[in-house]
């Protein structure tokens, strides 16, 4: 799941109990995607640490960063394991790749009118990110004052000018990085991050172009085509996506990851 999507999840789950002293928890909370924006650091370093629950108390917010990683095992696989899944499986039982299955031939069909060719793998994997962008796409509609960017906005700045020597001391001991690298990669995630910029990323012209360059599907009309009609039946799968909360926090809950935040 994308960060604003992680941001809404984390929200609901801790209800009332979110304020202005407590914003950090946020940050730690999207620090598996955002960290990656510093080169040294990938996703396989971010998202592959053992779904431990023991966490020492000094280091305690790491609970969070946890919290986004189960979310993950259950968006992906369907449930949540003690070890990470480092395999990729395209048949995984998990909401993104289930909703994307309808998306695979569209995607493969597109691939192919453009002299291109794609695995059913590399389809799968394509389709479960359209899901996942449009996951926040439908997210941030239903924001019509634009809270929840903000709340994602304020807490990673509140993290960086208030509580950094805390975060980067827990995701040093989270990850095994050096600490001034948690710092320099946080500052470049707030700065990439401004509201300004989400708020011009929520909507469709803005992800089919990221796809297209993501994917290099080069400069041709068809490609953009293409994908915005495979992006909008992205949205339509998506139109029940709040039957994904309750179970996915009721998983989490039951992992006992609750008694530690």
């Amino acid at each position: 799941m994308l960060m604003l999507t992680h941001t809404w999840i984390l929200n609901e789950f801790l209800g009332s109990n979110v304020n202005e002293d407590n914003l950090d928890v946020f940050a730690y909370n999207v620090s598996p995607d955002i960290l990656c924006i510093h080169e040294i650091i990938t996703s396989e370093m971010t998202h592959g640490v053992t779904r431990r629950l023991s966490v020492p108390p000094q280091y305690s917010k790491a609970s969070y960063v946890y919290f986004h990683l189960l979310i993950d095992d259950i968006a992906h696989h369907g449930k949540i394991r003690d070890a990470p899944i480092t395999h990729f499986n395209p048949d995984s039982d998990g909401y993104t790749y289930v909703k994307g299955r309808q998306l695979i031939q569209p995607i493969r069909n597109l691939y192919e009118s453009l002299g291109k060719n794609i695995s059913y793998s590399e389809a799968a994997y394509q389709a479960h990110m359209i899901i996942e962008m449009a996951f926040d796409l439908a997210l941030y509609r239903e924001q019509e004052d634009e809270n929840l960017i903000s709340l994602f906005c304020n807490a990673i700045s509140y993290a960086e000018n208030q509580k950094m020597t805390e975060f980067s001391n827990t995701l040093s001991w989270l990850y095994g990085i050096d600490k001034n690298i948690v710092i320099e990669a946080m500052k470049r995630g707030v700065r990439s991050c401004r509201p300004e910029r989400m708020k011009k990323l929520m909507n469709i012209e803005d992800r089919v172009n990221l796809y297209v360059k993501k994917f290099g599907l080069g400069e041709d009309n068809r490609a953009a085509l293409g994908v915005r009609n495979i992006m909008a039946r992205g949205m339509e799968l998506v139109c029940d996506y709040r039957n994904f909360l309750h179970p996915a926090i009721k998983s989490v809950r039951e992992t006992g990851l609750l008694g530690c935040l």
